[in-house]
């Protein structure tokens, strides 16, 4: 089954981002208020760029949630 044109914009384009980082963020446990401030550092970073943009908040929420999160070594 192929999508529609209209069907694969769809999508791509969750809530007019390229890259659903919104729901990465919430689903890793990062705060909204976090991902703003990712947000705005990178809008201001690549104004021009969304697609950019949107990979580099996708990098710091993945780089925030593991160094945030606790790690637990298990020796065999």
């Amino acid at each position: 089954m192929s999508l529609s044109e209209a069907e694969y914009i769809e999508v791509i384009f969750v809530e007019d981002l390229l890259f659903d980082y919104k729901s990465l963020g919430e689903e890793l446990g990062v705060p909204t208020e976090i991902v703003r401030k990712f947000e705005q550092e990178a809008r201001s970073e690549f104004p021009f760029d969304d697609m950019l943009t949107e990979i580099h908040i996708l990098r710091a929420i993945k780089a925030y949630a593991k160094a945030t999160s606790r790690m637990v070594f298990v020796e065999n």
